[in-house]
């Protein structure tokens, strides 16, 4: 068996070990076991995945530490998918204590979206990351979108949980969050710093440098979307912090009343668009019409992975049955709403796809001169 096998088959046991665990709190534990628990899986888990490696053939020896961080993290996305489907109501009493004695905000539509996201899509990211790591294969563009999907899960939780109804009702297990704070950024140093993989023609390169946005289409789309996306987010942004500007007030009241969610999670979520979002438009825009800005494939799959999060966490939760009625997306407005929102969505990782595909206006043809010759085709093994 790989180990790469081995990790999934070793992320199912969260099944049974949650269940097991939600048995025993019979015995009336607090919250200050839950937090020790939740420690002793975690390394636990990291032990396992340990003795996996050193059990296996030479030829899938690790020498990547980041193996064991996705393995102890593709563990806690199987957890999530747990909390999730329970506080759905699919299954019951597999974690009701940690519901009750640990994360109390995750009684929430948005912990509820949260934990399906991570149960589902960064679950897969996860797998197809510790895959690589065994086969020896690159996982840099995984990696750099998976950055952007765990950062915006954290940037808006773990302030709401604070700043939200939930901050006055805080355990102690709340620091468990605190490691998928860190080691994400470690990563992405250790990631940033490697050689992308992305292929280009030079001579390629050379001939769409010389043409203006105007003569590209699909750019001059992506600029004409990002100017349309700096304009919605400062709306949303004056419609969250109820700005009594007429606009602000009609699409807060009789669009997106989710913006008003005493929780405030949709609320950071706005501003993270207006204060993060719209300098990437920006900058992004800029990108698009001077070539050579070899940063934006890279920035794209960040901010796709980002938006990826950001968007089905929002429009899941704004019409979640978690959600006090009086905040959710109005029947009539929701063809309008879905749309702008969905939007959001989709076109980031289009720009991300054809950014990293196709990054002829991004290479830099002055760097590429010193390291090649002959204007041959540059390739990096993937």
């Amino acid at each position: 068996m790989s180990s790469a096998t081995g990790i999934f088959l070793l992320s199912l046991t969260a099944i049974p070990i949650a269940y097991s665990l939600n048995f025993a709190y019979q015995l009336s534990w607090g919250q200050w076991p839950v937090l020790f628990i939740g420690c002793v899986c975690l390394f636990a888990v990291a032990l396992v995945a340990y003795v996996l490696v050193k059990s296996s053939s030479s030829r899938h020896r690790i020498s990547d530490p980041c193996f064991y961080v996705f393995s102890v993290f593709a563990f806690t996305s199987v957890i999530d998918m747990v909390i999730a489907l329970e506080l759905d109501g699919v299954i019951d009493n597999f974690v009701t204590f940690y519901l009750k004695e640990g994360e109390l905000y995750l009684n929430t539509a948005h912990g509820t979206m949260i934990n399906y996201w991570d149960g589902t899509g960064q679950y897969c990211m996860y797998l197809m990351m510790v895959t690589a790591i065994v086969w020896k294969q690159s996982y840099r563009e995984v990696a750099l979108y998976w950055f952007g999907s765990i950062m915006m899960s954290l940037v808006i939780f773990m302030p709401g949980n604070i700043a939200g109804k939930f901050g006055g009702d805080l355990k102690v297990s709340y620091v468990l969050n605190f490691p998928f704070v860190v080691l994400p950024f470690v990563i992405l140093v250790k990631k940033w710093r490697e050689e992308p993989t992305y292929e280009w023609s030079p001579s390629e390169a050379k001939t769409t440098q010389q043409k203006s946005i105007l003569k590209r289409p699909v750019d001059l789309m992506f600029a004409v979307y990002l100017i349309g996306a700096a304009l919605f987010s400062f709306l949303r942004a004056l419609a969250a912090w109820e700005s009594p500007l007429g606009l602000a007030q009609t699409y807060v009241n009789d669009y997106e009343p989710y913006l008003k969610d005493p929780v405030i999670y949709p609320k950071i979520h706005v501003m993270i668009y207006w204060f993060y979002f719209v300098p990437y438009y920006v900058c992004c825009i800029y990108g698009l019409i001077y070539p050579g800005k070899s940063w934006m494939p890279d920035l794209a799959l960040i901010h796709a992975g980002a938006s990826a999060q950001g968007q089905i966490t929002h429009i899941g939760s704004s019409v979640h049955s978690r959600t006090p009625y009086i905040y959710r997306i109005p029947y009539s407005a929701r063809p309008v709403v879905y749309t702008l929102n969905i939007l959001l969505l989709v076109v980031p990782q289009l720009m991300s796809y054809k950014f990293t595909y196709y990054p002829q206006f991004f290479a830099d043809l002055e760097q590429n001169s010193k390291s090649s010759t002959n204007g041959q085709i540059q390739k990096k093994q993937r």
